[in-house]
């Protein structure tokens, strides 16, 4: 019983649930934005949708993190002299990995399980396209969200060649405003694509920014991802350009008959932003604490990004 315990909570920790909001919740702006624009709101195909949702972000994330892991114990690296956990790579989007040094979940027991995500996540894609028929591209979209997932740190590993940004933007960033959308309007159309460009560009950026702290532990394992290509001087100066991308590409929103009273949301998520790029253009990236508060500011001002969409988008609706 203790055992199951353990395996169970070790998982848990593995998974790191914060992470799915970056999943989760522009999966839901996309259906929000379908039910603003004529599309009412199938909630039982939300529901199971979302856990669909939920099945790969584990699947990804779990992945991820034995990926990395194996690959440090290969390299030689003895945890128990780390402090007794995984201080070494310890951002949350690269996986924590004290469950896994403190033997509460083996390796082998963890993919596993990511693997019966995707097997527990595949006859849900097969329920939304063949019986509530959401559209032709309903499993293509899930399958798709699956090779992204599995190829970022297995197969083609993607993020030891300079791709896994770039996978995870397309992944996290537009796949899932995409499909929140297309799941409830089935038809493609440009609209999701334009209200989540603010969105794709800050993922892009944060991934970026989070390789910083991670740069030691990815060059041992020779994690060649673009912040180790491009050095640390330089990944951080591409804070101020993207940040500003991010920021302008709200503008086009505002040509998608919105009430402008709810662009007030968008001061959240501006303010931990431009407290980010604060500290950022501080030089503070270039100490523990400060590449921590940075991430962590980002990160705040990041997932705000779609959970202001959200209510600018009801404001919509209600008004």
């Amino acid at each position: 019983m203790n055992h199951t315990k353990d395996i169970l909570s070790g998982w848990v920790e593995l998974s790191g649930f914060p992470k799915f909001t970056t999943t989760m919740l522009p999966f839901l702006l996309g259906a929000v934005l379908a039910w603003a624009y004529g599309h009412p709101i199938n909630w039982v195909v939300l529901a199971i949708s979302l856990l669909a949702v939920f099945l790969l972000s584990d699947f990804c994330f779990v992945l991820n993190a034995c990926s990395v892991y194996a690959d440090l114990k290969q390299k030689g690296l003895d945890f128990g002299n780390v402090e007794g956990t995984s201080t070494l790579h310890s951002t949350a989007v690269s996986g924590r990995f004290n469950a896994l040094v403190k033997g509460h979940i083996s390796v082998k027991q963890a993919v596993t399980g990511a693997y019966l995500c995707v097997l527990a996540a595949l006859p849900l894609g097969v329920l939304l396209q063949f019986h509530f028929k959401t559209g032709v591209l309903s499993l293509p979209l899930g399958l798709l969200g699956i090779f992204i997932a599995y190829t970022y740190s297995k197969g083609l590993r993607l993020s030891y060649h300079g791709l896994g940004e770039i996978s995870l933007t397309a992944g996290v960033g537009w796949l899932t405003v995409f499909s929140g959308y297309y799941l409830q309007a089935h038809q493609v159309s440009w609209l999701p694509t334009v209200v989540a460009l603010p969105w794709v560009i800050d993922v892009f950026k944060l991934k970026l920014t989070r390789n910083i702290p991670d740069f030691e532990c990815d060059q041992m394992i020779n994690r060649r991802n673009l912040a180790i290509r491009l050095g640390k001087s330089v990944t951080a100066s591409l804070y101020l350009p993207l940040t500003v991308c991010s920021w302008l590409a709200f503008v086009p929103i505002l040509f998608l008959d919105v009430p402008y009273s709810g662009f007030v949301l968008l001061a959240f998520p501006v303010f931990f932003t431009a407290k980010s790029l604060i500290s950022m253009k501080r030089g503070d990236w270039k100490t523990e604490e400060g590449i921590s508060a940075i991430t962590k500011n980002a990160f705040t001002g990041m997932i705000l990004i779609p959970v202001a969409l959200i209510g600018i988008f009801v404001i919509k609706m209600v008004v």
